[in-house]
């Protein structure tokens, strides 16, 4: 072993020293480029997307559309009932198209109705009980009534009506018309100071005509007088 460490020269330690540093080098700098390669990489992020059990992404967006479109159906039929008739207005009282007039002695009753209409009254114990107005022009294959009718005080609930309003002392309640079967009603329900109540009721078939006749009906009510002597 000795002799083996003698007959190493010295330029063979230079040699294998700079072949051991070559190599060395040689590996530092590729692992180096390694390691750079991999942070040079392009990061990649996850997307987690999460759906609701049965739900798919179409029909959540198709969800969305519908309550950004949604209208409240109470709210609709509310403005359809708008435009479609008349709201009572008090204040608006027009006798150019209820010239003729009714009147009976048993309460005093009077009241206005269309021209071109007739009626017929109805008395129990000769007292008046009720009178029904119709039109007895145009040809109506159905013709457009309206009902006076004398009322029980006793029976009358103000909970079935959803307005109501004064006039000369009267509470006049009423709701929104009604439509069954191609009939549109309306009825108005006059509360008073005396022994008797009284109701009007409008019945026609069809939207256009009872428009027509719905400010008529109005103006009928508001011309109600009762319990005053004509005399």
């Amino acid at each position: 072993m000795t002799e083996q460490i003698k007959n190493i020269k010295p330029g063979d330690i230079s040699i294998s020293l700079f072949l051991s540093i070559l190599i060395h080098s040689v590996i530092f700098f590729l692992i180096t480029f390694l390691v750079n390669l991999q942070f040079d990489k392009p990061v990649i992020k996850s997307i987690f997307l999460t759906f609701q059990k049965n739900e798919s992404p179409v029909k959540s967006e198709m969800k969305d559309k519908l309550n950004e479109e949604y209208i409240n159906p109470e709210e609709s039929l509310k403005e359809e009932r708008e435009t479609a008739f008349n709201n009572f207005n008090i204040d608006e009282y027009d006798t150019s198209d209820i010239n003729q007039v009714y009147k009976e002695s048993s309460l005093n009753v009077s009241v206005r109705y269309p021209n071109g209409w007739t009626y017929l009254d109805q008395n129990v114990k000769n007292k008046l009980d009720g009178v029904t107005f119709w039109s007895v022009q145009n040809n109506y294959k159905v013709p457009p009534y309206i009902h006076l009718d004398v009322q029980d005080k006793y029976i009358f609930n103000p909970s079935r009506y959803k307005n109501n309003l004064e006039h000369k002392g009267n509470i006049f309640y009423y709701n929104d018309p009604e439509e069954l079967e191609g009939y549109i009603t309306q009825i108005i329900y006059i509360r008073t100071e005396t022994d008797e109540d009284y109701s009007l009721k409008l019945k026609v078939k069809g939207k256009e005509t009872f428009k027509s006749f719905q400010p008529v009906f109005f103006n009928m009510a508001k011309s109600l007088k009762f319990g005053e002597s004509f005399f």
